[in-house]
């Protein structure tokens, strides 16, 4: 099930949670309802970087800034690119070193992305000498990639930990 969100100027809304965002020296301070810091994270273009603190039954920082962002940072710059011919969304996801089980669950999560509407393709790409990789999907449309991330994947189907998460409208298609 979708969870709810809902964004009002620095207030976060999901589900029944309640965030407060603050700027705090470079980077955002994320509170609770009841004033308990729960992270902080950092945006730079479209990429959102957490530091989170893991509190019990709080939401993923990385959730709340990307909310966050794409309600007061980006949505300027959606409206400036929309004009621009596109042939589709590129999503580019960076992830840290993973393990083996960690890469077939993620491999059994991209089979289930690439069947989702407007998926053109996903790759899964990695250096072999620092283990750093990245997941490279294509979309369709901004609509359908943003209604697979909110889709609900099969059993044993986990998508990597993410370090950051890049948008870009694609231009040119091989």
């Amino acid at each position: 099930m979708a969870s709810k969100t809902h964004v009002d100027g620095n207030k976060v809304t999901i589900d029944d949670s309640l965030y407060h965002v603050s700027a705090a020296g470079g980077q955002y301070a994320v509170t609770d309802e009841f004033g308990l810091r729960t992270g902080y994270f950092s945006v730079r273009g479209r990429v959102v970087t957490p530091e989170d603190y893991g509190v019990e039954g709080a939401h993923p920082v990385l959730q709340i800034g990307k909310l966050w962002a794409a309600a007061n940072l980006w949505k300027a710059n959606e409206k400036s690119t929309s004009s621009l011919p596109t042939k589709g969304f590129c999503r580019v996801v960076t992830h840290e070193k993973a393990s083996e089980a960690d890469l077939e669950k993620a491999r059994a999560y991209r089979a289930w992305m690439r069947k989702q509407p407007g998926c053109k393709a996903s790759y899964y790409v990695t250096d072999p000498s620092s283990g750093k990789g990245m997941t490279i999907s294509i979309w369709e449309t901004r609509d359908q990639m943003n209604a697979a991330k909110e889709a609900r994947p099969p059993e044993g189907a986990v998508l990597l930990k993410s370090l950051g998460v890049e948008v870009f409208p694609m231009v040119e298609e091989p």
